[in-house]
């Protein structure tokens, strides 16, 4: 088995596996972080190893199947993760992380889960059109929250909707909401969360208003340790809190993005209640006053009937 990145576009699949003679090709997108990464080549594996048709491209894949090999990446990376704690501690030896279970560690994983549900549920909220490859073929259950493995599965689930938001994700306005935050003496950490939440926010509004793809996107996922679910999952929940809270990210949005409500009268207030559209606009100069957060700021504009 040979496995090789590529430059794959959101259009692709994150990875393909191409069955040949000699050897089976597994390709993966070269931008995934390391953590997507070996999700994308578990998947592939398990596409071969339950003996699954189609081809290449998945186009023609049927969707339990898929969830079928999905949900079998996850039980190969739960064994492999076990065998790395067993081999670290010794023949019989229980993971380390059951010896220094404490209650703090427990809430702190628990509120983890909870914002990183809520980066998720954002995020399939406003892609309702976006395909991501799931463990089932039901409904998903948002209000899930605890567990190693479901932890595991939120961040690859929100890992997949990045990707497919990634054409949209300027470095511009990366690097706008990093001055800003650094303005504000915010620490490292948190600058870095708001500026990846800033991303993701005027990205998703991008794409909601069908604007193209920007010219300068920006990789939103740094590469993570393989087994380091957890570190990960709380970058995303600090990601998550400050889409939410930060007065920063809601700045950068209304710099970048902001939402035009238009009305729109005659013959089609008779057929619809209410019509908005979301419209893209240039960026406001630093010297614009801003409007407030709350619902009032968005102003619905009246248009004016000819003659």
């Amino acid at each position: 088995m040979v496995i090789r990145d590529e430059s794959f576009g959101a259009d692709y699949p994150s990875g393909v596996l191409v069955p040949l003679d000699r050897a089976d090709y597994i390709l993966v997108d070269a931008s995934l972080p390391t953590l997507a990464r070996t999700q994308s080549v578990l998947h592939e594996v398990a596409h071969l190893v339950l003996g699954h048709s189609g081809n290449a491209m998945h186009s023609d894949v049927d969707p339990a199947l898929e969830a079928e090999a999905e949900l079998a990446a996850d039980l190969l990376y739960q064994q492999m993760i076990r065998a790395a704690a067993r081999s670290n501690n010794g023949p019989g030896g229980k993971p380390a992380g059951l010896r220094s279970w404490r209650p703090a560690t427990w809430w702190a994983d628990r509120r983890t889960d909870w914002h990183v549900n809520q980066l998720w549920i954002k995020l399939r909220a406003g892609m309702p059109d976006a395909t991501i490859v799931s463990t089932t073929t039901g409904e998903p259950l948002p209000v899930e929250v605890g567990g190693s493995r479901h932890r595991h599965r939120r961040v690859i689930e929100v890992h997949d909707a990045l990707r497919l938001l990634r054409p949209w994700c300027s470095r511009q306005v990366h690097a706008s909401a990093q001055r800003r935050a650094h303005r504000y003496r915010l620490d490292s950490a948190t600058a870095a969360a708001v500026a990846d939440a800033a991303t993701l926010a005027v990205a998703l509004r991008r794409r909601q208003a069908a604007l193209p793809v920007v010219d300068d996107p920006l990789n939103t996922t740094p590469p993570v340790d393989v087994s380091d679910v957890r570190g990960e999952a709380r970058r995303l929940a600090r990601t998550s809190l400050a889409w939410h809270d930060s007065p920063v990210v809601a700045a950068e949005v209304a710099r970048w993005a902001p939402l035009v409500a238009t009305i729109h009268t005659s013959d089609e207030i008779r057929h619809h209640s209410a019509l908005a559209q979301v419209l893209s606009v240039a960026p406001l100069s630093e010297g614009v006053a801003r409007r407030s957060r709350s619902s009032r700021a968005v102003q619905p504009q009246h248009s004016r009937p000819s003659g």
